[in-house]
């Protein structure tokens, strides 16, 4: 929550931006002689689909929560380039959203090693379950990650909003449930980051499911297992469930593993080549 302090700084850089806007930059129509330099309040409002009272509100620094929609739907009204809009974020007391995607940075070695273990499904993570880097294998479980942006490529997210990959789970609530017990554990004291946090607001706005099972408050440790995955086109396969933790960093590889040589390797590896095709 942001200071009386910020509020203040907040009201004062978003009608220095207001001011700054031409209206005809923003599509509007000017009539006659404008005594408002650069766009009104109510100008403002419309452009950003909010009342004018709150957003009046907002530039008399009043003590009113400001949601990260809201203050995105403001940084596109007000036109505000990337470092203005991160200020903008912060002077909220959020995190600013190039604060919040996964860095993708890996070695090398980490891609190749993904690559060798294919057709198993395998990938890294970092702390907060974001998927850094994967092989083509995971994109059975998880489907076309790189078309989605990198914010959403999390397994929790995926586990909560995708339709798809939670009709894969034989037993969706006892998996959702391990998954949630071990990311409360793995993120231990840093549960209150503010890149956890974003995350974890974001599911509770967007999946009932997560805000109830997210209140048990469960903890869990990491045991190998298998993992029986109703896929759409394998059908009913068993996978051994593994993770490895990176070498001095907060990443971990995940892997579902098959018996190599066996049938379902072969089937793997036959629909790999199809999507290649």
């Amino acid at each position: 929550m942001a200071t009386q302090e910020q509020r203040r700084e907040l009201a004062q850089f978003i009608r220095s931006r207001r001011e700054r806007r031409k209206p005809e930059d923003a599509g509007l129509r000017v009539v006659g002689h404008r005594r408002t330099p650069g766009l009104r309040r109510e100008e403002v409002a419309t452009l950003a689909g909010l009342s004018i009272t709150w957003y009046t509100w907002l530039e008399q620094a009043r003590e009113i929560k400001v949601s990260r929609q809201v203050l995105g739907s403001l940084a596109t009204a007000l036109d505000l380039d990337q470092v203005e809009r991160d200020h903008l974020f912060r002077l909220a007391g959020e995190v600013p959203p190039s604060d919040v995607l996964p860095s993708a940075a890996l070695p090398r070695q980490y891609e190749l090693l993904l690559t060798h273990l294919n057709p198993n499904p395998a990938f890294i993570v970092n702390r907060r379950f974001d998927i850094l880097a994967w092989n083509q294998g995971c994109e059975l479980l998880y489907g076309d990650l790189g078309a989605l942006p990198p914010r959403r490529r999390n397994v929790l997210w995926l586990t909560f909003t995708s339709p798809e990959v939670r009709a894969m789970s034989q037993n969706w609530e006892e998996e959702a449930s391990y998954a949630l017990a071990l990311f409360r554990t793995q993120v231990g004291e840093r549960i209150l980051d503010p890149d956890v946090v974003v995350l974890l607001n974001e599911l509770a706005d967007s999946s009932p499911d997560f805000s109830r099972l997210w209140q048990l408050k469960e903890l869990a440790p990491f045991v190998p297992k298998s993992r029986t995955v109703n896929h759409p086109r394998l059908g009913v396969i068993e996978l051994e469930y593994i993770k490895m933790h990176v070498a001095d960093d907060d990443k971990t590889l995940v892997a579902y593993l098959v018996n190599p040589g066996s049938d379902l390797e072969r089937r793997l590896e036959k629909l790999l080549e199809e999507r290649a095709d």
